[in-house]
């Protein structure tokens, strides 16, 4: 039987590239996209929209109605409004699927708690790439010690509206969690003076149309290693978005990450 979604803030940048996968997925049915109230799309068929031929998919406003017919949800918008649509679909037992960036700590509390009630899948990057970087990060950071500078270098598109990114923003802190004494900075400006060895900044630069890319440089004496991840679409965390929509929709309960998804490449 087909999982069936709905996907809030259908028409954004990775709401059409996740709607557009989903149509490829034999076992994904999208019944409906959710956008704001005074979007100019709001009746339109999705797929149509998308130039993939009318399927009856409507796009609507009323995220009540809509999360009421299906299984699981998918949520790329804004904290805020992501805050409220799982209130709602948590209520109803969907399951949710959660790609919105830029919590703070209290709406992560929120989302745990709601993993109590209803399976909650969330990540800050849904690509495969980036979620294998964020499972051997530990063991690189111990592995190096303390004689090697880290530092972060996030780039991305000129429209994106928080920085620095939810990626760079996870990379600290399993960095961080791996190196207790360090201390995560945002960029630097004026005298600074020398860079203090339990320093570990966060560069976050916005250029054109760059999908989106992660750099982590360690930096020892006549040495540094850099990781690098660059997304040459969207269409990566897209595929992301199917893998987990596959993995929460047989979950009671629970609060998942992309981590628990890959997990299963290891049995």
């Amino acid at each position: 039987m087909k999982v069936k979604i709905v996907i809030s803030g259908c028409l954004g940048r990775m709401g059409e590239r996740i709607a557009c996968l989903a149509f490829n997925a034999s076992d994904i049915e999208v019944i409906a996209g959710i956008e704001k109230e005074d979007h100019p799309s709001i009746g339109e068929d999705l797929s149509e929209v998308l130039g993939k031929g009318r399927r009856g998919i409507e796009i609507t406003s009323d995220f009540k109605q809509a999360i009421s017919k299906s299984d699981v949800l998918i949520e790329f918008t804004s904290p805020k409004v992501t805050l409220k649509h799982i209130q709602v679909a948590s209520g109803l037992g969907k399951k949710i699927l959660i790609g919105t960036t830029g919590f703070d700590e209290q709406g992560i509390q929120e989302i745990k708690k709601t993993g109590s009630e209803t399976a909650v899948l969330i990540s800050p990057n849904m690509s495969i790439g980036v979620n294998v970087m964020f499972k051997i990060m530990p063991q690189l950071v111990k592995l190096l010690g303390e004689d090697y500078d880290i530092e972060i270098v996030e780039l991305h598109h000129n429209k994106k509206k928080d920085a620095p990114s939810g990626t760079a923003k996870k990379i600290a802190e399993i960095i961080c969690d791996a190196r207790s004494n360090l201390k995560c900075t945002y960029g630097r400006q004026g005298l600074t003076g020398p860079r203090d060895k339990d320093e570990l900044a966060i560069h976050a630069l916005r250029l054109g149309d760059i999908t989106g890319e992660h750099r982590i440089i360690f930096a020892g004496n006549d040495e540094r290693i850099e990781f690098i991840h660059s997304a040459g679409s969207r269409d990566i965390f897209a595929e992301g978005v199917i893998l987990g929509v596959r993995y929460i929709r047989d979950k009671k309960s629970g609060f998942y990450t992309m981590g628990d998804v890959l997990s299963q490449r290891l049995r």
